[in-house]
């Protein structure tokens, strides 16, 4: 059965709407091209490439976050709802209420904590690189405010939970 896309999935890679899914294909690429120039390099030359190690981490928690908003605005994070389904209405209206208060607090949480950690790491260097670690911290802050902020547009209490991907329905 073919579906027609949302408008989020008809918006090209590089465009505002979907800064978060470009953000994590261009940290997919240099985990794997890093990965790749490691391992070439510690066969082919006499001294190995050590940034390449810490470079692919940094990507990696990137590739985690940024994808995490992107699961997060089209609605394919992993739903398990069988017991709240068999549960009365009103006990499932008050559930939902509570997932997403939890979840706006844990996202706003999540937000402050790696905020700080930016800050106070920002005189603190990688060993390989010699880049502040306030560059591991900071763009993961600002993926904890786009998942609070497209938990706010996307999950509605208020209304009636409709699952945009099926397939990501357990």
């Amino acid at each position: 059965m073919e579906t027609s896309p949302s408008p989020e999935e008809a918006a090209p890679l590089f465009s505002l709407r979907r800064a978060d899914e470009a953000v994590g294909v261009a940290a997919l690429l240099v985990i794997v091209f890093s990965i790749l120039w490691g391992v070439v390099s510690r066969y082919i030359f006499p001294q190995p490439a050590a940034w390449t190690y810490e470079l692919a981490i940094m990507a990696f928690a990137y590739l985690v976050f940024f994808g995490a908003v992107a699961g997060v605005r089209l609605g394919t994070h992993a739903a398990i709802d069988v017991i709240v389904a068999a549960l009365p209405s009103g006990w499932q209206q008050a559930i939902a209420w509570f997932n997403y208060l939890l979840l706006a607090l844990f996202f706003i949480v999540m937000t402050v904590l790696f905020g700080w950690q930016a800050w106070t790491s920002r005189h603190v260097h990688t060993i390989a690189m010699d880049l502040s670690r306030s560059l591991s911290y900071g763009p993961l802050a600002l993926a904890s405010a786009g998942m609070f902020l497209q938990h706010l547009i996307v999950e509605r209490p208020w209304t009636e939970r409709l699952h945009r991907n099926v397939e990501s329905l357990i």
